[in-house]
């Protein structure tokens, strides 16, 4: 097991036949930083004499109508060649997400993991896992540091995944770094309202009537520090929903004054919950989701259970409280100071 960045650009220029996967139930980053690194390993390490077959997988039974704008066009799970030369895992924290195409990636001669998520499991060749807001950023800092060409359909999946992982940069690894490439984004004149408009201004009333019934199960623990959400899959069928629709239903509860953690539980079809959790402020979900069997990022995290709903709560909530205890409730500060202004008053009466 290696961590180079050095040897995955050799094993992308020394393979003539690639696969590049992302996890089950893909979100934006995940398809994004998939056609984003096919893009750049297209323009940058192939011309005549060097010509490569990258094929795309994905285990997903169904992509939202939103994030699939991302993958217009592009050829799925076509597999071409039997034996490839190098797999590469994009956004995905376990073996197990790549779902059916696990095998796939093993089966390779060479394979490469890159990531953002800080419960990634190291399970590649090669693993390269980043401290930054999305794969999509670290897929344009590699690209950055090795001077490649970057088109404006790279920046397009690039700001994708930052915007979409971020929650429109209110939350995750947001640093300096996140903010230059955006500027960047900027001074080419990158599309970025009409992104932003795809991603957070176009709900369907699907997903609307989704929000109303998860809103109408919300409930308060912990001193009201806690929210709790939840759906079920009869729900998502009655509001003529789809699973991506559930994503960001979560966040809302992290919008409510004096809530540091949002709990949506989804029930599936095998009585299972996929529970996703988001935090606020210096309180952190990541080794809660751990302890549960899941995994993610300080403020966004998830994971499976098979149980009663009952049973995970029992399970759960002294984890969240434990972890809330580290974090008492403080006055915050003022944000803004104008005692000065108020002095300038005084002197005028």
């Amino acid at each position: 097991m290696v961590h180079s960045l050095e040897k995955c650009i050799e094993d992308i220029k020394n393979s003539k036949s690639i696969a590049i996967m992302c996890h089950t139930v893909p979100d934006a980053d995940a398809l994004a930083s998939m056609v984003a690194l096919k893009k750049l390993i297209k323009q940058n390490f192939t011309d005549e004499n060097s010509t490569k077959q990258i094929d795309l997988f994905v285990d997903a039974d169904e992509i939202s109508e939103i994030n699939g704008a991302i993958i217009q066009g592009a050829e799925l799970n076509t597999r071409h060649e039997e034996n490839y030369d190098l797999a590469i895992s994009v956004d995905c924290s376990s073996l197990s997400r790549l779902g059916k195409y696990a095998e796939l990636f093993k089966s390779t001669k060479n394979n490469i993991n890159i990531d953002h998520h800080a419960t990634n499991e190291k399970f590649a060749d090669n693993n390269l896992v980043f401290v930054t807001s999305s794969t999509c950023e670290a897929l344009y800092r590699i690209a950055k540091i090795y001077n490649m060409e970057i088109s404006d359909e790279v920046c397009k999946l690039v700001y994708s995944g930052i915007i979409t992982d971020t929650n429109n940069l209110t939350q995750g690894t947001i640093t300096v770094n996140t903010h230059k490439i955006i500027t960047e984004m900027v001074q080419r004149k990158i599309s970025l309202d009409a992104l932003n408009e795809h991603f957070f201004k176009n709900n369907t009333k699907s997903k609307a009537y989704l929000l109303k019934q998860a809103l109408d199960s919300l409930t308060f623990y912990a001193g009201d520090r806690i929210a709790f959400m939840k759906l079920t899959k009869q729900d998502i069928s009655e509001c003529d929903a789809t699973v991506e629709d559930t994503y960001g239903i979560v966040n809302h509860g992290t919008e409510i004054k004096g809530v540091d953690i949002a709990i949506l539980a989804i029930k599936q079809e095998d009585n299972s919950y996929q529970v996703s959790l988001r935090s606020k402020g210096d309180v952190t979900v990541s080794e809660i989701a751990v302890a549960m069997g899941g995994g993610g990022h300080d403020q966004v995290a998830a994971f499976h259970y098979e149980g009663l709903l009952a049973d995970m709560k029992e399970k759960l909530f002294p984890l969240c409280r434990e972890e809330l205890e580290k974090h008492p409730v403080i006055e915050k500060e003022a944000l803004f100071d104008n005692s000065d202004v108020s002095g300038e008053n005084e002197q005028e009466k």
